[in-house]
């Protein structure tokens, strides 16, 4: 029969308040269907991947394409990227004046398949103005930056904003006084934390198959310097795909980057194939190669998420789980079996945030 439709979803790491749980629970079930139906339809893991991004692209609740988070100098600046199980990789960073970051990448990848006749190696990764351009010559139509700014967006963007200039002045007022400043800053970093959702979205989808493909997007963190790439572009850090894994991480871009934590789970996993379960592989993964790692010892936050969908085609499993080092994560999954997604919130006790991993994961079969 082959295998599974499936589905796998996030809406970002960080903090998602109890008063929008349900409507990021809406969204997610939306993107999940949008995905399923197309599979059902025939469309490819690769097809239906892009579709549910653009769903989660489209929304102000997310961080990213509209209403993504704002940089310092106030523009929209995204990154996004596919991996797929046949090996093709394709990104944009710090890409501008696009709605759906997610179709230029597709472009990208469409365009490695099918190489120009002129003899020139097709891209993988385009950023800034480059990237913007390529998506125009593509005919995407771009559109002003301003109508990629949501009202949250400009909201976070004067909080955060206030918040750093408080930051700055009472440093500067302390530093005349010769006292140490890091506890002024600890509390500007708690400010910023604590009603934000970190980094990337991310879409996981099989088709009947076997293929994978994974799709990240983001607006980055708030307040970035302009022309700051995230892990959301990244190959290794913010996605991994091989032939019976995928994984796509969110939370802070820069601990994802220096712990190359996508990779770093498929390899676990891939490593501890039929000796232990694949969610004690990945949540051991999380506490020793996130936040027990040695690179990010001088951070006092550590702030991480990923899905993972794993098959072990021996035992005709397939493993769905997710984990998080955020005060929570919002998840949805879905299969050809399923009339509903299943959405849901996750949430880590305050004082076990970067300290524990949150870590789940719901089993399926399939008939081979």
């Amino acid at each position: 029969m082959g295998y599974l439709h499936v589905v796998l979803i996030h809406a970002g790491a960080g903090y998602h308040s109890l008063a929008k749980e349900n409507s990021y629970i809406q969204l997610c079930n939306l993107s999940s269907k949008t995905a399923m139906e197309l599979l059902k339809n025939g469309s490819s893991a690769t097809e239906a991947a892009v579709a549910a991004m653009k769903v989660l692209e489209d929304s102000s609740l997310t961080n990213a394409g509209y209403g993504s988070s704002l940089s310092i100098d106030g523009d929209v600046e995204c990154d996004a990227s596919m991996m797929t199980s046949d090996g093709y990789f394709a990104a944009v960073a710090a890409m501008r004046c696009v709605y759906n970051p997610i179709v230029v990448v597709h472009r990208i990848l469409n365009l490695q398949h099918h190489p120009p006749k002129d003899g020139r190696i097709p891209p993988s990764f385009l950023a800034g103005e480059g990237a913007t351009r390529f998506a125009e010559e593509q005919g995407i139509t771009l559109v002003e930056s301003t109508t990629m700014v949501s009202e949250n967006a400009t909201k976070n963007f004067n909080k955060y904003s206030k918040i750093v200039q408080q930051h700055r002045g009472t440093k500067r007022k302390i530093e005349a006084d010769t006292s140490d400043v890091s506890s002024v800053k600890q509390s500007a970093d708690n400010q910023l934390e604590e009603s934000s959702v970190m980094d990337t979205v991310g879409v996981i989808c099989m088709d009947r198959e076997g293929n994978l493909a994974c799709a990240l997007s983001s607006g980055g963190i708030a307040l970035k310097h302009s022309g700051r790439v995230g892990q959301a572009a990244l190959i290794g850090s913010g996605c991994w795909v091989e032939k019976n894994i995928a994984v796509a991480t969110t939370g802070c871009g820069e601990q994802l980057m220096r712990t190359l934590l996508a990779k770093t789970v498929s390899d676990d996993l891939q490593a501890a194939s039929g000796s232990c379960q694949p969610v004690d592989v990945f949540n051991q993964t999380m506490k020793s190669s996130f936040i027990d790692n040695p690179v990010l010892v001088k951070d006092d936050v550590k702030l991480a998420g990923a899905i993972v969908l794993y098959v072990n085609p021996e035992s005709s499993s397939v493993e769905l789980m997710w984990s998080h080092t955020t005060k929570s994560m919002c998840v949805s999954y879905m299969t050809a079996e399923c009339t509903h997604p299943q959405s849901l919130v996750t949430r880590l006790a305050s004082d076990k945030v970067s300290q524990v991993p949150f870590t789940s994961s719901f089993g399926l079969r399939f008939e081979k």
